[in-house]
């Protein structure tokens, strides 16, 4: 998996993709579900699959201290929880 931090990092697909957009807050059973479908869509139609995150979570970004806790850190996410799912 690839982190992009930034749109000067973001790279051009010019085929096209395979996206989802949410904050995967905690990659639980519905987010694993929904990550499997889109990864076995962008291999039926051979391209790259993105999952796209928001960091700061938008929660934490617009309610700054009064933000409720998160149930993973992105290092989690990343290491732990995407790693786990298979494609």
């Amino acid at each position: 998996m690839q982190i992009i931090r930034g749109l000067s990092q973001l790279q051009t697909f010019s085929k096209g993709c395979v996206l989802t957009i949410g904050n995967f807050d905690g990659v639980h059973l519905g987010h694993r579900e929904v990550i499997k479908k889109l990864v076995a869509r962008g291999n039926a139609l051979n391209l790259p699959v993105v999952i796209m995150i928001f960091e700061p979570q938008p929660l934490e970004y617009f309610l700054k201290d009064n933000e409720p806790p998160r149930l993973m850190r992105l290092r989690e996410k990343k290491v732990i929880e995407f790693a786990k799912i298979t494609y």
